[in-house]
């Protein structure tokens, strides 16, 4: 989810971080024992974020224990389990999407840069492999969204709706995957939500970068780029928040509640300051 669902954490309460964090950590060590040591370094706050949503909606029981950090054995941390494969669900999405990352950024890479990312190639090949073998259902899932998202973007005069329409219906897909019947709907259409803030937040962030080295932004053509991007993402937040508000509340309510209302708020003022040229804090 390219590394803009994160908490704000000054408003969030002690044990609420300390549980964020704990989740975090416990998927760091299932992507290790998934795929690889190595694989860990590909952990982002957006697979912790995927995890207490998924575990939250299914009112999961879970169990916290003191742990040890793999990296660093003398530092504490709390490791939060559950009975179901939620962690590798993420730990798979988390490998899925970043193998498309590496493919995406070849297409638009040169030089140097592009070489290196050749060089990352076979490992990335290697993860794709495995995920595949473990979870075909998910990699398919992700590299048909994938697929739709690079075709739509070398049409000329599409919307910008319609630009998010692939990776929100991905993400729509990937949240509802193995629910119930009584929460998939309410699943997808969160999913579905989320993603069209990410593509907008993620498009808004790299409009100079886009326009600099002339590759595809859905914002391009817009006359007052900010002001239509602040309003893309406002309203997405808004659709978002609403289907969040009609699903039952759990223990990682307060926790959902930060991402949305604060953290992605956060996101798109740091954003604003970049394009404006203000100094951020």
């Amino acid at each position: 989810m390219f590394g803009y669902v994160t908490v704000y954490k000054p408003e969030l309460k002690v044990k609420e971080y300390e549980a964020y964090k704990g989740v975090y950590c416990t998927l760091c060590k299932e992507m290790g024992k998934e795929y690889g040591v190595f694989s860990r370094f590909l952990l982002s706050y957006d697979g912790a974020f995927y995890v207490l949503y998924k575990m939250g909606l299914a009112n999961e029981n879970v169990t916290a224990e003191k742990s040890c950090c793999t990296f660093n054995p003398w530092k504490k941390c709390v490791k939060i389990t559950c009975e179901s494969d939620i962690y590798k669900l993420a730990s798979t999405i988390t490998v899925v999407l970043a193998y498309f990352k590496l493919v995406d950024n070849l297409k638009d890479s040169k030089g140097i840069k592009k070489l290196l990312l050749y060089l990352l190639l076979p490992y990335f090949s290697f993860l794709k492999r495995k995920a595949l073998k473990k979870y075909p259902d998910i990699f398919n899932e992700i590299e048909k969204g994938m697929s739709e998202q690079f075709k739509i973007e070398k049409e000329e005069k599409i919307s910008l709706d319609k630009s998010a329409h692939p990776t929100a219906k991905m993400l729509g897909w990937l949240f509802s995957f193995n629910e119930c019947e009584a929460t998939k709907q309410s699943a997808y259409d969160f999913g579905y939500q989320l993603g069209r803030v990410v593509y907008f937040l993620d498009a808004f962030d790299d409009y100079e970068k886009d326009i600099k080295e002339n590759t595809y932004n859905p914002l391009k053509n817009e006359k007052d780029y900010i002001e239509t991007a602040t309003m893309s993402i406002n309203l997405s937040v808004g659709a978002l928040s609403q289907t969040f508000e009609n699903q039952s509340k759990n223990q990682f309510s307060p926790i959902i509640e930060n991402v949305i209302f604060d953290g992605l708020n956060y996101q798109l003022e740091r954003i604003t300051k970049k394009n404006r040229g203000e100094n951020n804090e």
